[in-house]
């Protein structure tokens, strides 16, 4: 029987799979949609342990563990650049990112201000004192369980360390054949708090690619809950037609927000275009207004009684990925974590970013979901024809 759940938690990890892979295909022609990339887990582990016959066990010898199912744990999207393809009309906006190209980790600028922030960095090396800091010479920041920097912290390369790996997965520290991590994370103090060794929670090094995790560029758009609260939503879709109310939306009928110098998206506000404007083109370099010849702008950012917003403009905000959750196809949700800066992205006027879909790995990966569908059933068949025998036979006997 173990078997058959063992094999029926691979059917549901694999039809789950599948759903991902079509979500791909489904949208391959949608701009700005980012495809996403299924994750299994082994669940349960249970411990295997090798008993002898003395009393209560003594001398029982751990095998290790076995896995008696995979589990569906989540869909990672990709945040890799799409193409940029020229459409020619007026209102189609595409976000052009800085290379997406590193690895994301918090560090603390060496320059003015001195400001902790998520960085992106080709290498790590090691300065003075066994301080790790990023390739531009910025000391990487560990992270409390809550997920924020440690204000102070520094993570510092091990002396006793005789790998050659400063980090694993995810940021983890190596430990060496004689059990030295490659790394200890220590408070501004002085004292060494961590990394743990015991599974507890305690201070971490956050570090994720710079095409699933990091900071990336969207736009921000008003998004109504299904309970009508209003909110911050954000998508790279940049396919944005007028209304009715000559207030600017994207495809999915979201009103299109402005932001402050700071790069905070402003909820009550709306991109309004005017009617008096006569010039050609709605948005300049970077999604600023156009004038005319009468010195009348193509669109002005207004609250949502009408009046004029001082100080907003029309833009991208910045946010990491890695505090957002997914909405619709091509729409994220912001968190409590959240934080907006300004975005240091390019807005490509007349263009629109299409979605990065690779569909020949997606065909490939279909197959092999189907094929492992196709192994897992005839298993199931094969043991439950093993149980049939087991009921109908063991203990008859021949001929009676």
């Amino acid at each position: 029987m173990d078997g058959l759940s063992t094999i029926g938690s691979g059917l549901l990890a694999d039809e789950r799979l599948q759903q991902v892979v079509m979500n791909n295909l489904t949208n391959v022609t949608t701009p700005g949609f980012k495809q996403s990339t299924g994750e299994l887990m082994a669940f349960p582990q249970q411990l295997l342990m090798r008993y002898n016959y003395g009393s209560n066990g003594a001398g029982a010898v751990p095998l290790g563990v076995v896995n008696r199912g995979a589990l569906f744990q989540e869909a990672v999207a990709n945040f890799l650049q799409g193409p940029i393809e020229a459409t020619g009309q007026p209102l189609d906006l595409a976000i052009e990112d800085p290379a997406t190209v590193g690895t994301s980790v918090y560090a603390q600028a060496t320059g003015a201000g001195q400001a902790v922030q998520l960085a992106t960095t080709l290498s790590f090396v090691v300065g003075a004192g066994g301080v790790i800091e990023t390739a531009n010479g910025d000391p990487i920041v560990p992270v409390g369980p809550n997920g924020a920097p440690l204000a102070g912290a520094r993570v510092i390369a091990n002396p006793k360390y005789k790998g050659l790996q400063l980090f694993g997965e995810d940021g983890a520290p190596v430990v060496d054949a004689h059990g030295q991590p490659s790394y200890h994370i220590v408070s501004a103090a002085g004292q060494v708090i961590g990394p743990s060794t015991d599974g507890a929670a305690g201070p971490y090094v956050q570090m994720s690619s710079a095409v699933t995790g990091g900071v990336h560029s969207f736009f921000a758009v008003a998004n109504r809950a299904a309970n009508g609260q209003v909110g911050v939503a954000l998508t790279r879709d940049g396919q944005f037609h007028v209304g009715s109310d000559n207030l600017l939306y994207d495809a999915a009928g979201q009103r299109v927000l402005a932001v402050a110098a700071n790069g905070q998206p402003l909820l009550n506000s709306a991109i309004e275009l005017n009617p008096a404007y006569r010039g050609q083109g709605i948005f300049g370099a970077n999604g600023s207004p156009l004038y005319d010849a009468a010195g009348q702008p193509s669109y002005r950012i207004v609250g949502t009684n009408g009046a004029p917003l001082a100080g907003a403009q029309f833009g991208a905000v910045a946010v990491n990925v890695a505090t957002l959750t997914a909405l619709g196809q091509t729409g994220f949700l912001p968190t409590a974590t959240t934080a907006y800066t300004r975005s240091a992205a390019t807005l490509k006027v007349g263009a629109l970013e299409k979605a990065n879909v690779n569909a020949t790995q997606n065909m490939v990966d279909m197959l092999q979901i189907y094929r492992s569908f196709e192994a897992n059933q005839t298993l199931a068949q094969t043991i439950d024809a093993t149980l049939k025998l087991a009921v109908t036979s063991v203990g008859s006997v021949p001929g009676l």
